[in-house]
């Protein structure tokens, strides 16, 4: 009986060694390459998901220069003279940012020009004089000494609701045709809708999105506030409908533009821009 010449350990020949080390060999080989693998798989995932957010900033453009011309039509209800009459009336108002400067909080703020007319054949005179900022959370303008947070960032319809009426006091009142309006009661800022297409003066704007302010009724109050901004561009339609009444059982049936005493109502729509 022939003997192998490689010496037996135990249950493991030298071949049987030999075998394992080739396996370790290849092991070892291919360790490299399942790194290299394993390195450009994870680059690969890194490049997917990081993707920049879009804040959606350009909903609300502003730069030094830039002008918006609305054409404003309202609706007033007055009860003064012992029963409620309603006079409406259309004007045209430019929005146009004159200058810009850094406020004690360190932002860019934007000096707004407010200028108004009766009709497109008339001059323009300077009403009033606004302003306005941006953040990289919010888009604020200050009205009327009113400050009020426009927009949050990201705009998005995920985006929870919220206060734009934070520097506000929900009880101030408002005169109107000699009446006292609450008209910032229950407001809570939301956006309903982003990304429609929406047409606005026979123009067609592609991105639009719009934030409820306001959209609250009872039996004697209407508060209804939303605005439509297209990216890009900024602002395109805003509409108020501030409305109280006392009529409630025989106006049961009626609408509110029917059985208001009281309030307004303004649509403002967008007709020139730069």
């Amino acid at each position: 009986m022939l003997k192998s010449k490689y010496p037996n350990f135990g249950f493991v020949t030298f071949t049987d060694e030999l075998k394992t080390n080739t396996a370790k060999m290849k092991l070892l080989y291919y360790i490299p390459l399942l790194c290299v693998t394993l390195m450009f798989s994870l680059q690969s995932c890194d490049e997917t998901t990081d993707v920049p957010v879009d804040f959606g900033y350009d909903y609300f453009p502003l730069e030094v220069g830039k002008y918006m011309v609305y054409e404003v039509d309202s609706v007033v209800y007055d009860i003064t003279t012992g029963s409620s009459s309603i006079t409406t009336n259309t004007i045209q108002v430019r929005e146009e940012i004159t200058n810009s400067f850094v406020d004690n909080e360190g932002r860019t703020v934007f000096r707004l020009e407010r200028s108004e007319r009766q009709d497109a054949a008339s001059p323009w005179s300077v009403r009033d004089v606004w302003t306005t900022a941006v953040t990289d959370r919010q888009a604020e303008r200050v009205e009327e000494n009113l400050r009020f947070i426009k927009l949050v960032f990201p705009v998005s319809t995920e985006t929870t609701p919220w206060n734009g009426n934070k520097f506000i006091d929900e009880t101030t009142v408002i005169s109107v045709a000699g009446e006292s309006i609450s008209v910032f009661k229950n407001w809570l800022y939301e956006y309903r809708t982003t990304g429609e297409s929406v047409e606005v003066n026979g123009e067609l704007y592609s991105d639009v999105t719009t934030v409820y302010q306001a959209d609250e009724e009872n039996l004697i109050e209407l508060r209804l506030s939303k605005e439509q901004y297209a990216r890009g561009v900024g602002m395109i339609y805003r509409e108020m409908k501030i409305l109280d009444t006392q009529c409630i059982a025989p106006c049961e049936t009626m609408t509110w533009e029917e059985k208001a005493e009281k309030g307004f109502i303004v649509r403002q729509t967008l007709v020139e821009y730069n």
